[in-house]
């Protein structure tokens, strides 16, 4: 038993350091008025476009079984840099997709077509949108819903 106990304290001895609070290292070749610059502040410095929708959810209401409907969202690009829409995912082959491929300059406006085929379709529908471009964050997502009859 004393073994044991003996152990348990040795290990306990090696190991607390290794689970101590965070350590700061200084390094002593930079200058005080330097930063060190992380992923974080290189980030930080870069221009991006920046979506501003005039919505971002559009409800169909009811539709009749087998009928195609077809909304627009409308956006402008309020950031910094050339707006680049690189793709648009749908989460259901029901729905189809169009948008300028183009970039959309700072201040611009454009807008994405969205096509909702209720052909096989029947109650509530919700379908999202998923748009990737060259935006922070990188995805930004739209939905439409729909009742069909």
């Amino acid at each position: 038993m004393l073994f044991f106990a003996r152990y348990i304290v040795l290990l306990f001895v090696f190991l607390a350091p290794l689970t101590s609070c965070k350590q700061t290292v200084h390094g002593g070749s930079k200058s005080e008025g330097e930063q060190v610059q992380t992923k974080d502040s290189l980030d930080h410095d870069k221009v991006y476009p920046k979506f501003v929708f005039t919505k971002e959810i559009h409800k169909f209401g009811n539709v009749t079984e087998g009928e195609i409907v077809v909304c627009e969202f409308y956006f402008r690009n309020v950031g910094d840099a050339n707006l680049i829409i690189k793709s648009i995912e749908s989460s259901c082959g029901c729905t189809a997709v169009k948008w300028d491929k183009n970039p959309i300059k700072k201040g611009e406006e454009s807008r994405i077509t969205v096509e909702f085929d209720s052909k096989g379709r029947h109650g509530k529908q919700y379908k999202v949108l998923t748009i990737f471009a060259n935006t922070k964050p990188k995805v930004k997502e739209l939905k439409i819903t729909a009742t069909v009859k």
